[in-house]
């Protein structure tokens, strides 16, 4: 490790939700593996080190892993406890005011300089790994500025059509990652004095060493019938309703349908939580249900691997979603619906079906189109491409370019590694 590399901070202000550690860690390790020095401040920090140990990487040199509760244990317990009303979505305590659980631009400034006060290196750069729970008012963020000492830019999961949010603002914010082309290129536009990157929607594919019980169990259940996954965290965006509807339309002799993940009922629609509990009171022999969060990625792959067909039909869903990748990892067909950007990535790719998610007759005769033995192999070269094109390695050239660019932008000089040059040279 080059004393003269540059030093990145990665702050993961969130743990325990979907697979925002998931993510967490494969930024930190990609970076860890095209030189740059890491500086991690995350909520869970044991986690982070289990995920990066099992990437022969949690004792490298290049590391540095901060501590998280550096402010007071009252105040985290107060944002946390905000964070948890936020993605539940429950009720807000003042309708007049939308973004009342948002996490605080202030926090995240105090954390990073008290945590950069106990660490010899500093950060040339700071990244936020989630944008999307931020306060966006002027007077947040002009009060994050009075206190910021550092340079620094996030990633936007759920970006608006228009960048209204006032970090964009910010003088210290240099700029923005997106999962999707066409936002990142219609922002350049709007923000030529931003560095702005399409970050590809990578996933973590790792499987456990050995088989777990809870695989063996649905083995024992689906009994040889084909299994249909639904998985990650369970709220409105699922489709539940149609998803419980297209259970018991299908052959129940044939199909046996698995519900992986913890359920958010607060943002649940009527139909949803009316269907959810008839299942509830009556469950049908064709149907599991793991109502919890899988802290282990490797035994939600495990669980995917096994399955036949994923489900993604989901309602009004507009942004990127992993499960495309999770598809093409395991080569396993997946059924979405037809609008948006996981309709019009699974068609491009030709790796499954697009169907309106309204309509549970359609969905069923994909189901039953997508496992029949002559199709699977005409689905192997979209998977294969959709790996290349979403994968770490895509990551870390659009990731590195990114960060490269930033660099030069504010004139910081730094020596650049055999992989950083490489990743720059193909990066956009």
């Amino acid at each position: 490790m080059s004393t003269n590399a540059p030093c990145i901070l990665i702050y993961n202000p969130i743990s325990g939700h979907g697979h925002l550690d998931s993510w967490n860690a494969l930024f930190v390790s990609s970076l860890l593996e095209s030189g740059w020095q890491v500086l991690a401040l995350t909520p869970d920090a044991a986690d982070l080190r289990v995920r990066l140990e099992s990437k022969g990487l949690a004792h490298s040199a290049g590391l540095q892993i901060l501590d998280w509760d550096v402010l007071r244990r009252s105040f985290v317990e107060k944002v946390m406890g905000r964070l948890q009303r936020l993605l539940t979505k429950q009720p807000f305590q003042n309708p007049s005011d939308p973004e009342i659980n948002y996490l605080s631009p202030s926090e995240f400034a105090q954390r990073v300089n008290k945590s950069l006060k106990r660490t010899s290196w500093k950060p040339d750069l700071v990244f936020n790994m989630y944008m999307d729970l931020y306060k966006t008012d002027q007077a947040s963020w002009e009060a994050f500025e009075a206190q910021s000492k550092f340079p620094w830019a996030g990633i936007r999961f759920v970006p608006k059509d228009f960048p209204e949010e006032a970090y964009y603002r910010s003088a210290s914010a240099f700029g923005m990652c997106f999962l999707d082309k066409q936002v990142c290129e219609k922002y350049r536009e709007i923000l030529p004095g931003k560095v702005l990157s399409y970050l590809p929607d990578i996933t973590e594919t790792a499987l456990p060493a050995h088989p777990s019980v809870l695989v063996q169990q649905i083995k024992n259940m689906a009994a040889g019938r084909k299994l249909v996954f639904l998985g990650g965290t369970i709220g409105g965006s699922k489709n539940l309703y149609r998803w419980y509807e297209l259970i018991g339309r299908a052959d129940a002799g044939k199909w046996f349908f698995l519900q992986i993940g913890e359920v958010h009922e607060s943002s649940l629609t009527e139909d949803d939580l009316s269907a959810r509990n008839q299942i509830l009171q009556n469950p049908p022999e064709n149907l599991f249900i793991y109502p919890e969060y899988l802290q282990d990625e490797k035994q939600f792959n495990e669980i995917i691997s096994l399955s036949d067909v994923l489900f993604a039909v989901y309602r009004d869903f507009k942004i990127s979603s992993n499960m495309p990748g999770k598809a093409a990892a395991f080569n396993r067909p997946i059924l979405v619906s037809d609008n948006y950007l996981m309709g019009a990535r699974v068609v491009a790719y030709e790796m499954g079906c697009a169907v309106p998610q309204d309509d549970v007759s359609k969905m069923l005769s994909a189901l039953n189109a997508l496992v029949q033995p002559d199709r699977l192999p005409s689905l192997f070269q979209g998977f294969e491409a959709y790996r290349q094109d979403f994968s770490v390695e895509a990551l870390k050239v659009r990731f590195d370019h990114f960060l490269s660019q930033a660099l030069i932008r504010q004139g910081t000089s730094f020596e650049v590694t055999p992989q950083q040059s490489k990743s720059v040279q193909r990066g956009e």
